[in-house]
């Protein structure tokens, strides 16, 4: 019973003190298979400091080179400027997420765990498409701060842009997404 109450006591404090990145942010909203309205949004601008909106869904990252085509299952991660609200992406090589993202060549940028691009065949340059979207691998993702609050993902981690599927076809009515909205909130 004390080993109990020790152990309850010292993931209690972890949790006091790294819930926030642990979480990404000091609370979510979670929204299945659609965005905030804009009186949800408006609710949360008043009462945070900051917000960053993060879609997640599954799909498949495909690979072609001439006849063959590769694929492999992803879980998709479509951020917005403000991610992350707290901690930081880690990249191989040591680049800014924002600027991964950013793309090259006019295509847009992602990032994803090196167990999927070691399955595609993939190194930073290379392209890969999610839905009817191209994207360039700009980096591998080593680390990402808010993947305890993540789930249970079904394959590894992909990281995009949410402006860059616009046009992949992946985030539509009748798609299965959901979307979450990380907070800063005020002290108190």
């Amino acid at each position: 019973i004390a080993a109990v109450g020790t152990v309850r006591s010292s993931i209690e404090a972890g949790l006091a003190r790294e819930g926030a990145a642990l979480l990404g942010g000091d609370a979510e909203m979670e929204f299945t298979y659609r965005f905030a309205s804009e009186a949800e949004r408006a609710w949360m601008q008043t009462h945070a400091r900051a917000i960053s909106e993060i879609v997640d869904f599954r799909s498949m990252a495909v690979v072609s080179r001439g006849d063959t085509t590769e694929r492999g299952l992803t879980q998709v991660k479509a951020v917005d400027e403000a991610y992350p609200l707290i901690g930081t992406v880690v990249l191989e090589p040591d680049i800014p997420l924002a600027q991964a993202l950013a793309g090259q060549e006019g295509l847009p940028g992602g990032v994803m765990e090196r167990v999927l691009a070691d399955r595609l065949g993939l190194s930073p340059g290379d392209q890969f498409r999610l839905g009817t979207q191209d994207f360039v691998l700009s980096a591998l993702l080593l680390r990402e701060p808010d993947n305890a609050s993540a789930g249970v993902g079904i394959g590894p981690r992909t990281i995009v842009a949410t402006e860059a599927l616009a046009n992949s076809g992946l985030i539509a009515p009748g798609t299965l997404f959901s979307t979450d909205y990380r907070l800063d909130l005020p002290a108190g």
